[in-house]
């Protein structure tokens, strides 16, 4: 057992600060942190809305491991930096590590789609990878579930994961009675 089996709510110390220079400040001194998560976005990951996550700023989201690859479904989850697709800026987000496209690490939601109220997943480019998260409690602090935090990587590769090139060069065609696209 890598954390407590039931958070005591009313013991949970909320840091002074917030924002990007707060989460740098615990990534440098590579502490560990339980941050509490708000939407249903994470839900089929095992993260309710209004849960809580605990993430360690010395570890790191392993790429998923696909089966059609061989490797057995699991995926890495991380608290992340980054700009959901439609808003301007920024904010501070757990999400499933993607991997790593061109240059950049990318993230993705992981909606309950069974539930009907989401028909899919989206994912977008992270500013900052913070951590790997090993843990998460439901909104009354009972352990949900938990992962050794050593089986994570100890370090964040840069080297590309994600492959792109499924579409091929585009083919002009010509709208009836209009011109050519």
């Amino acid at each position: 057992m890598y954390v407590q089996k039931t958070l005591d709510l009313e013991r949970i110390r909320h840091v002074e600060g917030h924002g990007l220079a707060l989460l740098q400040d615990l990534s440098s001194r590579g502490a560990r942190g339980i941050f509490p998560v708000r939407g249903d976005c994470m839900e089929g990951a095992g993260i309710p809305d209004g849960g809580f996550v605990a993430v360690d700023f010395r570890r790191w989201p392993a790429p998923p491991r696909y089966r059609s690859k061989g490797g057995d479904g699991s995926f890495g989850v991380c608290l992340c930096w980054a700009t959901f697709p439609g808003r301007e800026h920024p904010e501070l987000m757990v999400k499933e590590y993607l991997g790593v496209w061109g240059t950049r690490h990318q993230v993705g939601t992981r909606f309950d789609l069974r539930k009907g109220e989401h028909s899919m997943n989206c994912g977008m480019g992270a500013e900052q990878i913070f951590g790997a998260v090993f843990a998460a409690w439901d909104t009354h602090g009972k352990l949900l579930w938990e992962r050794d935090p050593g089986s994570f990587p100890d370090f964040l590769s840069s080297a590309s994961t994600i492959k792109g090139g499924n579409c091929g060069a585009p083919i002009g065609f010509r709208l009836k009675g209009g011109a050519p696209s």
